[in-house]
């Protein structure tokens, strides 16, 4: 219960802080390296994108990468938090609903000693006269709080969760090849004879190297299977957790080899 009272907490803290921060930084950092007026830009306060919301109003303490580093934070009573690192701390979950209810105000917040803290929810409906897009703003500044979230050991798929995601479309759900197979993919092996299809030990190089790289394909013939290595890095994972996922999935069909 301390636990995830000191998580809400930090939590509170972290998305309300912002909103100071861009006060107290914002002006002077504008006024520091503003171009003519002719040159300025449209506010980003009218945007309805995550990322964009998130620079006018989060990295001045934030930073860019949202890691706490942002010019104001210095300035400020309290240590900035890492916002990439929400779901590491609410057990490898990101808590949307509880940072919306941040974002919107229903949950107070003290902080640096002063009186509540201003919210984000009464801001962004704001903006507009004739329409309103706070919810939109809402959502999208959670979504996109959600996707710089730092994959680590603690919140990384476990590999029966990569194989349900992945493979078992075409492999099914018994590692035994009974899926579709949908098109242009040929008609899954058996996953669990891979041990005894190598002598009886189970070649653990090998099955890494073909989630990785994928596997040689017939001259003009269709791909035996997706390059999951590929596929990972285009989900924006670094070198780290690309293997990471390798090395959990290539272990979860290891452990469910035929006897």
């Amino acid at each position: 219960m301390r636990a995830t009272q000191r998580f809400r907490k930090l939590l509170q803290l972290a998305l309300g802080i912002a909103f100071v921060g861009a006060i107290f930084a914002g002006p002077a950092a504008q006024n520091a390296t503003a171009p003519n007026a002719e040159q300025q830009p449209i506010p980003l306060i009218r945007s309805v994108e995550g990322l964009e919301l998130f620079r006018s109003y989060c990295a001045s303490c934030h930073g860019i990468s949202g890691k706490g580093t942002g010019p104001a934070a210095p300035a400020l009573k309290v240590q900035v938090p890492d916002l990439t690192l929400l779901a590491r701390d609410n057990g490898g979950r990101f808590p949307a609903a509880y940072v919306r209810e941040v974002i919107v105000g229903d949950k107070t917040l003290v902080a640096h000693g002063s009186r509540e803290m201003p919210v984000w929810g009464p801001v962004f409906h704001q903006i507009e006269a004739d329409v309103d897009r706070g919810n939109v703003r809402i959502e999208n500044l959670v979504k996109y709080l959600e996707s710089i979230q730092a994959i680590t050991a603690e919140n990384s798929p476990t590999g029966a969760e990569l194989y349900a995601e992945h493979c078992a479309v075409c492999h099914g759900s018994d590692l035994k090849g009974t899926g579709p197979a949908p098109y242009p993919f040929r008609a899954p092996p058996d996953l669990t004879t891979l041990a005894h299809r190598h002598g009886g030990k189970f070649p653990e190089a090998y099955v890494s190297r073909v989630l990785r790289s994928g596997v040689v394909m017939p001259a003009h013939g269709p791909a035996e299977m997706p390059i999951w290595g590929d596929q990972f890095t285009n989900d924006r994972l670094d070198e780290t957790q690309v293997t990471l996922r390798i090395a959990r999935l290539t272990s979860y069909i290891k452990s469910l080899q035929a006897r």
